[in-house]
């Protein structure tokens, strides 16, 4: 079948949402369906940007290519004209919500903001959602529970090395690790002061992420951080294998973000046995269960941060148990393969297209 997949922005953003997006473009392409995706890479450069432009080209690109099932993920800003002609077209639309945008800023939301949302949902025969956090948002929206399917994202399951000094039987500090663009939602600020209280205890705070999205924010955390001296380094955003290796290389994720959609570092750290000091927000706690693999903390309280990081740091013991539970969770969770075959499967089913597979799950007839 034909596919239109409408994820475009007024950037080309790198994010864990766009990473899922053309992950699951291509699981539709490798399953055997015509998937024309409408990115910010894909439209010309003299409507990169420009709302108006940008949403009659994305019109355009529909109505030319008339496809059998249009995917739209957020694009709230170059859908109007399209979603008000849905009705004509009776194209079939899944939607996809990685999490209810007012999330990423401080202070309340419009009654209207969420009723343009919730308009713009209301066009879709099926909504995916990444998690049960996410399902409830949506459905808080007026939106009806039945046409929500939740397919969690996968992560690479990277290889595991016990790198660290410590299993080599050597001193080293431990290492406490954060993961994610450094902006007042995930929070380093508390982070940093936390590991401020720590004192002489021996440990080294990585912080990964980039510093631009939210310039004037990380160069607080940097300023704040200037205390801990040698104990803290900005690593930037690093690329895949980089990453891999500093989840083999380090302890504990601490991840005190005021909210996740789902939380893919925080199951890649669990993957490489990692404890998790995080917030009890959004879809984390689907993933961490206080006192077992991880703790969870109310959002921006330092002390209690600090608290549960200096038992990791001091208890080795207690630091290898959760590890062992976390690397448990860890296992049970999606792999990219999974997500991208529900997902098919989801897109098929609500464009009402019948597909026939091999034991393999090939393709081997459409009706």
């Amino acid at each position: 079948m034909k596919i239109t997949f409408v994820m475009l922005g007024l950037k080309d953003h790198s994010t864990g949402g766009y990473n899922f997006n053309h992950k699951m473009a291509e699981a539709m392409s490798d399953a055997g369906h015509q998937v024309d995706v409408v990115h910010y890479s894909t439209i010309p450069h003299n409507i990169r940007g420009s709302r108006v432009r940008g949403s009659f080209h994305v019109l355009k690109r529909v109505l030319k290519s008339k496809p059998d099932l249009l995917v739209l993920s957020k694009s709230y800003s170059f859908a109007a004209p399209l979603r008000f002609l849905l009705p004509i077209l009776k194209c079939p639309v899944l939607y996809l919500v990685h999490h209810l945008e007012w999330h990423d800023r401080a202070g309340g939301v419009s009654t209207l903001r969420k009723r343009i949302v919730s308009w713009f949902l209301s066009c879709a025969r099926k909504i995916w959602v990444n998690s049960q956090s996410t399902a409830n948002d949506v459905i808080s929206l007026g939106i009806k529970e039945s046409r929500l399917c939740i397919i969690p994202p996968g992560f690479e399951r990277f290889n595991l090395e016990n790198s660290s000094s410590e299993e080599n039987g050597e001193q080293s500090p431990v290492r406490i690790l954060s993961v994610g663009t450094i902006c007042s939602r995930k929070d380093q600020l508390t982070l940093v002061r936390a590991c401020l209280l720590l004192g002489d205890l021996d440990f080294h705070l990585y912080l990964l992420g980039d510093e631009k999205t939210d310039s004037v924010y990380a160069a607080s955390v940097r300023k704040e951080a200037e205390q801990l001296g040698s104990k803290v380094t900005f690593m930037g955003h690093l690329p895949a294998a980089e990453l891999y290796r500093m989840y083999n290389e380090s302890h504990i994720l601490a991840n005190l973000s005021h909210w996740e959609g789902y939380g893919i570092a925080v199951a890649e750290a669990m993957w490489a046995g990692l404890p998790v000091v995080a917030v009890n927000a959004g879809a984390v706690p689907e993933l961490v269960t206080h006192g077992e693999n991880g703790y969870l903390i109310e959002a921006g309280n330092t002390e209690v941060c600090a608290g549960f990081l200096e038992q990791l740091i001091d208890d080795g013991i207690l630091r290898n148990k959760m590890s062992t539970s976390a690397r448990e969770k860890a296992l049970g969770l999606f792999s990219w393969h999974d997500t991208g075959r529900e997902f098919v499967n989801l897109a098929e089913k609500t464009a009402g297209c019948k597909v026939r597979r091999n034991q393999s799950g090939q393709r081997t007839e459409q009706e």
